[in-house]
């Protein structure tokens, strides 16, 4: 899934950061978008979690000597 607005943020905070920049603004789109991304970021996450809560499996595993 991509990351576009993510990237282009990140991209955009350095490149008014490297300029010594002391405020940074962005459009309500750019807003929207960048939210939308991490929304869905934080889907993927949660889903990815429950995932592997599921599949969680207990193995037992029993060893006998004999006569050992």
């Amino acid at each position: 899934m991509s990351r576009l607005h993510i990237a282009k943020f990140i991209d955009r905070v350095q490149h008014f950061e490297q300029r010594g920049a002391r405020d940074f603004t962005c459009s309500l789109a750019d807003a929207k978008n960048l939210h939308a991304d991490i929304t869905r970021l934080l889907l993927e996450l949660e889903q990815m979690r429950q995932g592997a809560q599921q599949s969680e499996q207990r193995i037992t595993v029993e060893m006998q000597g004999g006569s050992f």
